[in-house]
């Protein structure tokens, strides 16, 4: 299966803000990320199917599902901060076998938005192993997490002696503690039955705010891009996994 590639996608303003909304759940990841998972499962998933929204957080990317016409289930660490009472909420611990316990004979989900999520679990391999347990033959995973082989990252890395998304405020429990390398992440998916069919990056905005150093790293890391040997891409990767496993995966 040929994966598609595209830098950029269709993100809509009223995408953006509706993640960002003030009175209802705020958005925990970063700006348009919602909006680049949403057009995915436009693409992929047929309104009316099964998600499961892991790392579900305030549930702005479960209500958002839910609007498109999807039968979301949301899986969170607790409900403390759990703001959409239209969505079930399952409280489990994603380092955990969570699978156990939210699957049942025959109701596998058509698909799971694994959002900013897998750079925060112990073991990556454990999680994606859970996720195939719990989806259909031929449901997709959709992931994104931080690109710490962008070239941006390595420029971070080379100054500061830390990858772009884990500095020192951002690797405290439970924060950032597992960076995800491109060929370690073909790895999980490929031992537990996914083909990669889809395959994008979230591009890093600079803005009129940023420190002078970021902005900086940020430009001087797209002029040179070219030159670099190496999975590159920009700052967040967005991969779309398909489950090919046909036997008992429980």
């Amino acid at each position: 299966m040929k994966v598609q590639s595209c830098e950029y996608m269709n993100v809509t303003d009223a995408d953006h803000n509706r993640s960002r909304s003030e009175t209802g759940p705020e958005s925990m990841a970063g700006p348009r990320t919602h909006g680049y998972v949403l057009d995915l499962f436009r693409k992929y998933v047929e309104p009316g199917g099964r998600v499961l929204d892991l790392a579900a957080g305030q549930g702005a990317l479960s209500l958002e599902l839910q609007s498109l016409g999807y039968d979301v289930t949301a899986v969170d660490m607790d409900r403390d901060n759990w703001k959409v009472s239209a969505v079930e909420l399952i409280v489990r611990d994603l380092d955990s076998e969570f699978a156990d316990g939210i699957i049942g004979e025959g109701s596998e989900f058509d698909a799971i938005a694994a959002v900013e999520i897998l750079e925060h679990v112990e073991n990556p391999f454990n999680f994606i192993r859970q996720c195939s347990k719990l989806l259909r033959p031929g449901g997709y995973l959709v992931i994104t997490t931080p690109n710490v082989e962008s070239l941006f990252s390595r420029l971070v890395f080379f100054y500061t002696g830390r990858l772009n998304g884990f500095g020192e405020g951002e690797t405290v429990r439970t924060a950032h503690i597992t960076p995800i390398f491109k060929w370690k992440l073909d790895m999980m998916l490929e031992e537990s039955g996914f083909e990669i069919i889809d395959e994008s990056f979230l591009p890093y905005e600079i803005t009129a705010g940023m420190n002078f150093k970021v902005r900086s790293v940020a430009r001087f890391a797209r002029l040179f891009e070219p030159f670099v040997k190496g999975s590159k891409g920009d700052v967040g990767r967005v991969i779309v996994a398909r489950s090919i496993a046909v036997e008992d995966k429980r």
